[in-house]
């Protein structure tokens, strides 16, 4: 796969554009999001990229963040990880249908779709990225290009008509009530990670030293500007706070361009929510074939497509596990969904510091220009990031969080237990020290 096609599943996995980000202007005001947007990425979206990027380069296999735990903390907290992502994935995936369908309520005036419409339409959703992706990660990476146009034109058609117009002095009010610091930090975190799921990917990738590292910088650029001009354009239109809510965006479009551009801004959020969908798909069922790879799943969610290497029947589990939680709001189900990740994430950056000690001479075609000091001091920002989302969260992600942390610990000991699982992998991974670019 080349840099192109990885820009674009790169930029797909963090956001696709804005959408989503109404919440975070909800929460704390236009001024506090624009600085956020700018400050963030520094302590966050670049550290999860350039250790992706180190990480995957040493171990150019799909699976991802799963391998990199295994490697350094072996069989135990590998298999945490395993259930843990498999978590994020699926409240994850559950969540671009929610997004979808907020936004066909607020094409018909807030009017509720109802439970049977909510669950047919968001299931036809999934359904159609399934068949999408049965063709493989070049069929995911091919489409990706036709889904980010047609989900940002609207986004740019908004920055082009909206800009010469923003009101300076609008953007730099204060909020107009306390900061919801909860949702701000959850969503502006959300709307700014999963550079990391691009490791999934690594064994379909050419030259991943350079590719992965120039790919996830093109795409953060990308996704950071316009996410920054929407949202000073939208708040220019509309700026009464208590109005940013999930469809905002649309609104924006309907005052900026009539029903017109109001219908192809819907247009594009459908056509984007299924790019979303289609990576996500593509990237977790790669981590889920990880999963099987160190044991923590059976060996037959490792089965792939012998003509695309698509692990199918590890996409169709996810698929089947995401339409269950379209009845959930969104707000749920990105914090459950970040909650779980920044536990993983936690995982993902100790493997960074222990393998750098532990295995100094591992081949690592792209290495953060830091020694091992610099980068434990690099790592203490994004673990910070974490446990903020970890500790200020609602009590029924705590109730659901801490169910599926015991349930992952006792489905190790079960199998364990039964000599399945973490005790006896479905087959051995591979020496990366030996492993060549696809």
């Amino acid at each position: 796969m080349n840099i192109t096609k990885l820009v674009l599943i790169a930029f797909a996995s963090v956001a696709g554009g804005p959408y989503g980000f109404e919440e975070s202007v909800g929460a704390a005001g236009v001024k506090y999001t624009l600085v956020g947007l700018v400050c963030v990425p520094w302590i966050w979206s670049i550290p999860l990229a350039l250790m992706t990027a180190e990480l995957s380069s040493a171990m150019p296999e799909n699976g991802g963040h799963i391998l990199w735990v295994d490697r350094a903390f072996g069989s135990f907290w590998s298999y945490l990880n395993g259930y843990w992502s498999l978590y994020f994935s699926i409240f994850e995936g559950g969540l671009y249908p929610v997004l979808f369908l907020d936004y066909i309520q607020q094409l018909m005036g807030h009017n509720d779709l109802g439970l049977f419409w909510r669950l047919t339409l968001g299931t036809v959703l999934i359904v159609i990225t399934c068949i999408i992706n049965v063709y493989g990660l070049e069929a995911v990476a091919s489409a990706s290009f036709y889904f980010t146009c047609a989900s940002l034109l609207p986004f740019l058609a908004i920055i082009v008509i909206g800009l010469p117009s923003v009101d300076i002095a609008a953007l730099n009010t204060e909020p107009a009530k306390p900061v919801d610091w909860r949702v701000f930090i959850t969503i502006l975190l959300w709307s700014t990670a999963g550079y990391d799921l691009i490791g999934a990917c690594a064994g379909e990738v050419k030259n991943p030293g350079k590719t992965l590292v120039y790919s996830m910088m093109y795409a953060m650029s990308a996704s950071l500007a316009i996410d920054f001009c929407s949202i000073a354009v939208g708040f220019s239109v509309i700026s009464t706070q208590s109005k940013w809510v999930d469809g905002t965006f649309m609104a924006v479009a309907g005052n900026l361009g009539g029903p017109m551009l109001q219908g192809t801004f819907f247009l594009g959020a459908a056509i984007s929510t299924v790019g979303l969908l289609c990576t996500l798909l593509s990237t977790t069922s790669r981590i889920t074939y990880g999963m099987a790879m160190v044991g923590t799943l059976p060996a037959v969610f490792a089965t792939v497509d012998p003509k695309t290497g698509n692990p199918w029947v590890a996409m169709l589990m996810n698929a089947g596990f995401m339409a269950t939680l379209m009845v959930l709001p969104f707000e749920a189900l990105a914090e459950v969904e970040m909650w779980f990740y920044c536990l993983t994430t936690v995982l993902k950056f100790l493997s960074l510091v222990r393998l750098r000690h532990r295995e100094p001479d591992l081949s690592r075609p792209y290495k953060i220009p830091l020694g091992t000091a610099g980068l434990q001091l690099a790592t203490v920002p994004p673990l910070v990031c974490c446990f903020l989302v970890l500790g200020l969260c609602k009590p029924f992600t705590l109730i659901v969080g801490g169910v599926g942390v015991a349930f992952s610990i006792a489905m190790y000991y079960v199998n364990v237990g039964f000599g399945a699982g973490a005790a006896k992998r479905a087959g051995p991974l591979m020496n990366f020290d030996v492993m060549t670019d696809v």
